[in-house]
């Protein structure tokens, strides 16, 4: 027992020893580590002021990209309306191209308008003096067809006898009445030219004018001019069964032109004053009021046909029966599609 005492107090001094040298290097260690420590932590500092940095830094970045996609949407905004911009200055050339054509074209008619006007004074001063002419012929022509009708008086009083009934002139109609037309070409001519830029089908109009009654005779009076050849024109009247007389346009002094079937028709329809009922003329000149006139003495009706607006208010209101011709009885020129009056079924207005 004393002996194991013993042998264990003498490895008291070295165990003091190792255990000494131990706490040495253990001190040592933990002076190591907590070097170790501090560094690492000034470490973990700096890794941190850096994410956080970093994160400022994504931030910014954040916001200039948000800024940067703003600019590009605009950018985008601005490249359409450049797109936009460019068509409509392209529509704008064309557009401008055309306005130029416009104004050529507008300069072109001003100048044909000046051109023209300078011919109307020509024409006029011109139609002024052939007015003249034509006004003192036509004086000589009445006084001539005065002294007609003054030389068939006893002749007329004939004819009234045979058509009194009853102590009054009546007037034969029905399907037995003998009809005599007669057509101022020249007239129908300009008038359906002038207010519907066509002309008179002639074979309708000889239809419906004497449809129901018995034509003794239709006659279709022409002035022909040296520039129109109207051949054809007077051959279809003719097959049409008409019967044409002509007159040529005569050039006086000074270069007035003359050519008026008033006079030359008048005397043709007094020749008929006996062999016809109905007097149908086919003109809205109001020379023919004398002739009406006579005609109604003599107990023949006068029927009128023409255009509205280009007839004599005394012819109209004198005759029996006024007839204005409608678009029924023309012949449209295909270039003109309006026309400012409407059709009627026939072409004859029976208002």
């Amino acid at each position: 027992m004393d002996g194991l005492i013993e042998e264990k107090a003498v490895d008291l001094p070295g165990e003091l020893q190792k255990s000494e040298a131990i706490s040495a290097r253990l001190s040592e260690k933990n002076k190591y580590l907590y070097r170790e420590n501090k560094r690492l932590k000034n470490i973990l500092d700096k890794i941190t002021f850096e994410k956080n940095n970093l994160k400022k830094d994504i931030n910014d970045l954040a916001v200039k990209k948000q800024q940067i996609e703003k600019k590009i949407k605009l950018m985008y905004g601005k490249i359409k309306r450049v797109h936009s911009l460019e068509n409509e200055n392209k529509q704008l050339r064309n557009e401008l191209i055309k306005h130029k054509g416009r104004l050529r074209d507008f300069n072109a008619l001003k100048a044909e308008m000046n051109q023209l006007s300078s011919k109307y004074e020509e024409t006029k001063k011109h139609m002024d003096r052939t007015g003249e002419v034509i006004l003192t012929e036509r004086q000589e022509w009445i006084g001539k067809l005065k002294g007609l009708i003054r030389d068939i008086s006893v002749d007329y009083q004939e004819i009234e006898k045979k058509f009194k009934l009853a102590g009054r002139v009546r007037h034969k109609v029905g399907k037995h009445a003998r009809v005599g037309l007669f057509v101022d070409v020249q007239n129908m001519f300009y008038s359906a030219k002038n207010l519907y830029n066509g002309r008179l089908d002639y074979e309708k109009f000889l239809e419906i004018t004497v449809i129901g009654r018995v034509l003794i005779q239709a006659t279709a009076y022409i002035v022909q001019t040296p520039e129109i050849n109207q051949t054809k024109f007077i051959s279809l009247l003719k097959s049409m069964g008409y019967v044409v007389r002509t007159m040529d346009l005569k050039t006086g002094t000074g270069g007035f032109a003359k050519g008026n079937w008033d006079v030359g028709m008048a005397i043709d329809i007094i020749g008929m004053i006996d062999k016809i009922d109905v007097l149908v003329i086919a003109s809205g000149d109001g020379d023919f009021v004398p002739i009406v006139k006579l005609f109604q003495k003599s107990g023949i009706r006068v029927e009128i046909v023409s255009f509205a607006y280009n007839t004599a208010i005394d012819l109209k209101e004198i005759a029996d029966k006024f007839h204005p011709i409608t678009e029924g009885l023309l012949i449209k020129d295909p270039s003109n599609k309006d026309s400012s009056m409407k059709n009627s079924s026939n072409g004859l207005n029976k208002n």
